[in-house]
């Protein structure tokens, strides 16, 4: 039972960073003020962090390394702002959640290597 229990935890505390990530995306396509928030992008290292310690096991560790590497660097090849000239506000939102989306997973993707490593070296 307390395995399903974390289990349960680890995919809300996902949701919160993904449902956060988004609202602050929409946000930022509205240009409204408190989208970029330091105490928002606080709350967005802290879920990476819890992330990174509970939700990811040793068998994770390389695929959830090379998807966070594949949407980083997707993300950062992709002007997605470019949809704006087609559809008003979608391409900031969408580049906006991705953004802030990669400091969750970028945080979990920190935490998860240098467990990696530690496993390694131990």
């Amino acid at each position: 039972m307390a395995k399903k229990d974390g289990n349960m935890m680890s995919k809300l505390v996902l949701s919160i960073g993904i449902i956060l990530a988004v609202i602050m995306g929409i946000g930022a396509a509205m240009e409204m003020s408190w989208a970029n928030q330091p105490i928002l992008v606080f709350l967005l290292i802290v879920i990476g962090a819890l992330i990174g310690f509970k939700n990811i096991t040793t068998g994770e560790v390389s695929g959830f390394l090379m998807g966070t590497i594949a949407l980083i660097l997707a993300t950062a090849v992709a002007n997605l702002t470019a949809i704006d000239k087609i559809i008003p506000k979608v391409g900031t939102f969408v580049q906006a959640s991705l953004a802030n989306f990669i400091v969750v997973i970028g945080v979990a993707a920190v935490i998860v290597s240098f467990r990696a490593v530690y496993g390694l070296a131990k």
